[in-house]
């Protein structure tokens, strides 16, 4: 087993969550959007679903759920901003 890979993820408000991601890098390589969003999910009220999440790494929008994690150049500690979805279309 290696180290713990997490990323750090802000919210509008400025608040703050480490998530856990993986255990060995050969995960971490294959860590898609979509299982960061799930992750995400579960840290958050009830009923928030992953395809209300959206993410920006670096100005960079994490829009394309099947991408690699390390495709947008996330690693471990990153800090990701997360917007979320509500209803009647605004953001958060």
């Amino acid at each position: 087993m290696g180290r713990l890979f997490q990323v750090v993820v802000t919210g509008f408000k400025g608040e703050r969550m480490t998530v856990d991601l993986c255990n060995t890098d050969e995960q971490m390589k294959s860590m898609t959007v979509l299982q960061l969003k799930n992750k995400i999910a579960t840290r958050l009220p009830p009923n928030t679903e992953p395809d209300r999440i959206s993410l920006i790494f670096a100005d960079e929008r994490l829009d394309v759920e099947t991408k690699l994690l390390t495709d947008y150049g996330i690693q471990h500690m990153s800090v990701i901003q997360i917007v979320l979805q509500v209803d009647g279309g605004k953001t958060l």
